[in-house]
Formats: structure tokens, C-alpha cells, sequence
């Protein structure tokens, strides 16, 4: 058995930020745990980076203002642009392309953001990887190991069970940073129950991923590389939002075991014919049912049943025309279906059986008003999958340090109801980092400082 001054569950960005932050003030004995047997979490999916307050970060949540925010944002891009792959692909000083398009957007009632954006492309995700991992000098990784169990001992102390290749270890810590990601927000927030860590349901995002031929969507994509779209419905005053477009990418599944989602991304070195990017609408709901994890596994195991074990996806002139998509009439020359050619083989069907009847009109009004803005969209090519569901809908309650109710357990990260994205992850993993550094500081008199530890092949 081992100790360690902080135990991080999870090597996603929240992760290894929060331990690159912890190294710069001077703690050293840290180890991150990850049942994966590569450490990476988020970074190795498309790798879109947003620098702008308004995208990923909820500020109230942080407990942070826009100054601190851009703080926070300058210093995550700098380590991230020190990357030579990862490039720039939105500029926005002094674009006026970029207002044009505010301006039209807010004449059909959109919010139009243009963030400063910059791309490494899914096929570079190790390479990121490794360069974040430079920077850290003495972190541990206990990679391969899934948690078993986390439990409180006697003198303020976890201990952490593990299972790596059949065998278990054990790990000691006075303080646990839980950055689970996504993929693991369930299994945290099941062991969460069991030490009294409050938590609650939030919201999360359901809708479709629409794929179309490129030339339709260029006029902006030219412009912004993943341009953020959001809608107010008028008849039930709900949120809908564009998120992740891939121009020139490609759809893909994500297998969450009983059912799979579609999602989507862009390799650096090689470009389809096709743009492909989600609208999602937010859903929250209240008593006597507010389980809204429980609510998009309801969702996606009834697309698995329709489809037959995948997904659904339909033409848009077969949509409009209130018809199922059918394989014998999918790449249908007559219909001028052959404009856009499926990157993603799943089954051809109607998306409004898995759908509720709420969500559908929310997608259909934003797609109708997304197209008066950049006409062609709603070509009868144009090809709509689903379900796409974002959940992030595991809160966890915390001061502005991150701590939860439970003293030394820290959260940070998308799968605790902290960011909504790649840089949002890394600035809760930060923000996590200081609360902890502080409390370990007064427990051990630890001398602060705070220095940029150079990357390892001098970048």
C-alpha cells in the first residue's frame, strides 16, 4: 500500500491540469488513477478548443467572474498551443464577416457566438496527450486501474481500492480529487452515495446530429470553424444549441455498452465531402421524476430497439414529407439524395418514433430558422441521426475551492457537473488544484510558489 498527498480519479484534461497546477505550488507526492489503460479521458476525442468565458464554463457555478475566467483561459492556452499540431481556426478580432452574421442571426432571434477556436483533430490525441504529460515532473500514474472502492479512515485519511490485470492495491490519501469524466460521472456518483457526498440531477442535452454535403455549410464554416447557434423555441420557450461541428468530418458511434450514441469528429490529415455538427435541446426535470440520466437511457435504449441495435437515420425530404428512410430509396438519385453520402452506417428509419414529441418540434423550429440564416441546410439530402445526448447531468454541490460537503473530496470536470468541455475541464481541474494546494498548505506549512515548469522538449 501506497500514500499519497492527493489521489486524482481521472486522467482527462481536468485531471492533468489540476495536477500540473498542483506540481507549480510545490505538492509533490500526487497520483492519478485511471481505469483506462492510456491516459486521456476527453482529449482523444475531435480536440476543438474553445477560448471564450461564454462556451463550457458556467461562471456561477465556478464561483468566478469573467476576469478571473480569462485568466484561467489564457494559461490553458498557453499550454495548449505550445502543441505544433494544434492549430488556429477561428479568428475573431476585427472580423467583420463575423458580425454579418451576428447581425442575421439576430434578425431571425438567434444567439450567434464566434469563439476563438483551435483544432488538433482526433487523429492527434496521443500526440496531445504526451505533450500535457511533459509538463509534469514527479505525478504518478496508476493507469489500467479500476477504482473498487473509495473509504473514509481514521486520521482524515481515504483509502482507494483498485483492481489492476485481477489484482487489487491500495492507495492512501488525506484528499481525493474526483475528475471521472463523462464515462465515469455514473460509477462516481453511485460511490459518492456511500461517503455522503450531496449531489443532485442536472440537466442534459438530447437531439440529433445532422450531416450534410460541405458546400452547404462553408459559407460559415469558412468563417468560424464550429459555429455556436442558440435558440429560444416559440412555442415551448425551450434552449436548443448547435455544438461539435466537424467540417470535412465524419459521424460516428460511442457503444455505452446496453446502447449507442452518435457523435461526431474531424481527423487533421484527411477531410470527407460532408459537415457534420449536433443540435441538442437542454432538458431539466423536476419532481415526481427528475432523474434526467435515467430519462436519456429511456431515450437511446428505444432507438436501439428501433434500429435494431444502432442508431437511426433519416433523409431530411423524407422528414419533411412525414415518411421513414428506407434502404431501398436511401442514395436515391430521383429524390437527389446522392448530394450527401453517409460517412456512418447505421439504420435507415423515422427519428421522430424515438424522440418526444417536445423535443422534435424544438429541433425542426431551430432547423427551419438555421436555415433562413445560411440557406441549403435543409437540402432533402441532408441526413439526421439520433439520438445525440450530452450527459452531464451529475452535480455535485461545492464551495468556490470545488470541495463538496465531505472535507477533503474535490470534483472538477465534466462528469461532475463542473465544465462542458475540453477547456472548461482543465480550468475546474485549476480551480480544484488551489482549494486543494491551500488546504494541504495549512495542514503542512508548505511554503508557496507559484512557477511555470517548462515542457520537457523545451517548448
Amino acid at each position: 500500500m501506497k500514500s499519497y498527498d492527493v489521489l486524482i480519479i481521472g486522467s482527462g484534461p481536468a485531471g492533468l491540469f489540476a495536477a500540473m497546477e498542483l506540481e507549480k505550488m510545490g505538492i509533490g507526492n500526487i497520483a492519478i488513477i485511471d481505469r483506462h489503460a492510456y491516459t486521456a479521458g476527453g482529449l482523444l476525442n475531435d480536440g476543438k478548443l474553445n477560448f471564450d468565458h461564454r462556451i463550457g464554463l458556467d461562471l456561477n457555478e465556478l464561483k468566478i467572474d469573467v476576469d478571473t475566467a480569462c485568466h484561467y483561459i489564457n494559461e490553458v492556452k498557453a499550454i495548449f498551443t505550445r502543441f505544433p499540431r494544434c492549430r488556429q481556426v477561428t479568428y475573431v478580432n476585427k472580423n467583420e464577416k463575423i458580425d454579418v452574421l451576428m447581425n442575421i442571426a439576430y434578425e431571425h432571434g438567434v444567439e450567434f457566438i464566434a469563439p476563438e477556436q483551435w483544432h488538433w483533430g482526433t487523429d492527434n490525441g496521443k500526440a496531445i496527450v504526451d505533450h500535457l504529460r511533459s509538463y509534469l515532473g514527479k505525478t504518478v500514474f496508476l493507469l489500467d486501474s479500476e477504482v473498487i472502492s473509495i473509504e473514509k479512515r481514521t486520521g482524515h485519511l481515504y483509502r482507494v481500492a483498485a483492481r489492476k490485470k485481477g489484482k487489487i492495491f491500495l492507495s492512501d490519501a488525506p484528499v481525493i480529487l474526483a475528475a471521472p469524466g463523462r464515462s465515469g460521472a455514473y460509477w462516481f456518483r453511485d460511490t459518492a452515495k456511500t461517503l455522503g457526498v450531496d449531489h443532485n440531477f442536472g440537466p442534459i442535452d438530447v437531439g440529433i446530429r445532422i450531416e450534410l454535403n460541405r458546400k452547404f455549410y462553408e459559407e460559415i464554416t469558412n468563417i468560424v470553424y464550429d459555429p455556436k447557434f442558440i435558440f429560444r423555441t416559440n412555442r415551448h420557450k425551450d434552449r436548443v444549441r448547435t455544438f461539435c461541428t466537424n467540417p470535412g468530418g465524419r459521424v460516428r458511434l460511442e457503444n455505452y455498452g446496453q446502447f449507442k450514441l452518435v457523435n461526431g469528429d474531424a481527423l487533421s490529415g484527411r477531410k470527407t465531402s460532408n459537415t457534420n455538427f449536433a443540435l441538442i435541446n437542454t432538458v431539466a426535470l423536476t419532481t415526481p421524476f427528475s432523474d434526467t440520466t435515467e430519462f436519456g437511457h429511456m431515450i437511446a435504449r428505444q432507438f436501439h430497439l428501433l434500429g435494431g441495435g444502432q442508431p437511426i437515420v433519416q433523409r431530411v425530404g423524407d422528414f419533411r414529407e412525414g415518411r421513414r428512410s428506407a434502404k431501398s430509396t436511401f442514395d436515391s438519385r430521383i429524390r437527389h439524395f446522392e448530394m450527401c453520402k453517409a460517412t456512418c452506417l447505421v439504420t435507415p428509419g423515422d427519428i421522430t418514433l424515438g424522440l418526444p414529441a417536445r423535443i422534435v418540434d424544438n429541433l425542426w423550429e431551430s432547423l427551419k430558422r438555421l436555415d433562413k440564416i445560411i440557406p441549403g441546410i435543409l437540402h432533402p439530402s441532408t441526413l439526421l441521426y439520433a439520438p445525440e445526448i450530452k450527459f452531464f447531468d451529475t452535480h455535485f454541490p461545492t464551495d468556490q475551492n470545488l470541495e463538496t460537503n465531505v472535507s477533503g473530496i474535490f470534483v472538477a470536470g465534466d462528469g461532475t457537473g463542473k465544465s462542458r468541455g475540453i477547456v472548461g475541464a482543465a480550468i475546474s481541474g485549476m480551480i480544484a488544484a488551489k482549494g486543494i494546494a491551500g488546504k494541504i498548505r495549512c495542514k503542512q506549512r508548505l511554503p508557496f510558489s507559484h512557477q511555470i515548469i517548462p515542457a520537457k522538449d523545451g517548448k
